[in-house]
């Protein structure tokens, strides 16, 4: 079965996918479309990022083809188990396998390899945040105040 091979490199973020999102669905257009994309060279990967994948998975899945994923990055593992539509899309070690849909290839658990734990994701913070520190309107704890006199403390 002939399938459409594309490699995507870089950044696949809010502010790629407009550009990459018409490319990709001017793939789906013939009846049955096969779609293999190589994502090993996808550095970074958001929430944007994933939800283009299971957008055009679905697409595919709606003309009677399918999406699949072929080595896929650090980046884009990171989110086949937290986004939604991720773990129905097949991914598989190699082009040749994805493009074979050669069961020996193919991944299991969706697009992140048994045993490999997660990557941290792009949204996540890398660090935990800490709350911000209160500042005291009045250093010097007195009651002072532009307006008048404070009132007397009880």
């Amino acid at each position: 079965m002939n399938a459409v091979v594309l490699a995507l490199h870089g950044l696949l973020v809010e502010g790629t996918v407009e550009t990459v999102e018409p490319v990709l669905a001017g793939c789906l257009v013939a009846a049955a479309p096969r779609l293999v994309l190589d994502v090993s060279q996808v550095t970074v990967c958001d929430t944007a990022g994933a939800a283009l994948l299971v957008r055009v998975a679905t697409l595919a899945w709606q003309r009677g083809g399918e999406l699949r994923l072929a080595a896929p990055s650090p980046a884009i593992r990171s989110w086949a188990q937290v986004a939604t539509g991720m773990d129905t899309i097949a991914a598989f070690a190699t082009v040749e396998g994805a493009v074979e849909a050669d069961p020996r290839d193919l991944l299991t658990g969706g697009a992140l390899p048994g045993g490999n734990p997660p990557a941290a994701c792009v949204d996540e913070p890398a660090y935990p945040q800490r709350r911000r520190p209160r500042w005291r309107v009045n250093p010097s704890a007195r009651g002072r105040s532009r307006r008048g006199p404070a009132s007397p403390r009880r």
